[in-house]
């Protein structure tokens, strides 16, 4: 080994060792002092610390409720809120449609697609065809005997047919048409479940 590496070795090793002494130093002077430390007091023996209340001077005719402080916490106002909430943008108001205030006392008049005379026809012959296939298929279910999933089928059917109805006689044919249209296909379904 040349002079040279010995010089670095050595170099080396007293740094090293002069990291160690600090990092020890830095150990005993963090930790502190052991005489110095807070002793843990058991648990066991904490129960037996009472506070003495203090004593009244004068008279003696003060009760012990007067000399007590009042501990009472009280909660800061909240008017009545738990949590804090964000602010909510106030809804836009707008006024109410003729078209959209109830009719007779009930249901709110809803908007009709205009249908054109032809689209009108088509739509008033096509409920008519799917009320027709309905009624057959109703009455081929009343000849049997029916499941409770049947049964389900043709109280689904009746509906379908009582809302088609309501919507024709609204003039919805469009609507009448398509709730037809479901009823027939859902009693098509029935007749095939036989």
């Amino acid at each position: 080994m040349g002079t040279q590496q010995k010089n670095s070795f050595a170099r080396a090793c007293v740094e090293q060792a002069a990291c160690a002494v600090l990092a020890c130093g830095a150990l005993v002077t963090l930790g502190g002092c052991a005489e110095r430390k807070a002793r843990a007091v058991p648990w066991t023996t904490a129960v037996l610390v009472h506070p003495n209340a203090p004593l009244a001077h004068g008279d003696g005719s003060t009760e012990a409720a007067d000399i007590a402080p009042d501990f009472r916490a009280e909660p800061p106002p909240n008017n009545g809120k738990l949590f804090g909430t964000r602010p909510v943008p106030a809804r836009p108001h707008v006024a109410a449609s003729p078209q959209s205030e109830t009719v007779n006392g009930g249901k709110a008049q809803m908007l009709v697609p205009e249908l054109s005379p032809q689209e009108t026809a088509a739509a008033q012959q096509q409920f008519a065809e799917s009320a027709g296939i309905i009624e057959k298929n109703l009455a081929l279910a009343r000849k049997r005997k029916l499941t409770a999933v049947q049964n389900d089928m043709v109280s689904k059917v009746k509906g379908f047919m009582t809302e088609a109805r309501e919507a024709s006689g609204e003039g919805d044919w469009a609507r009448a048409r398509n709730l037809a249209k479901k009823a027939q296909i859902l009693s098509e379904e029935l007749v095939a479940s036989f």
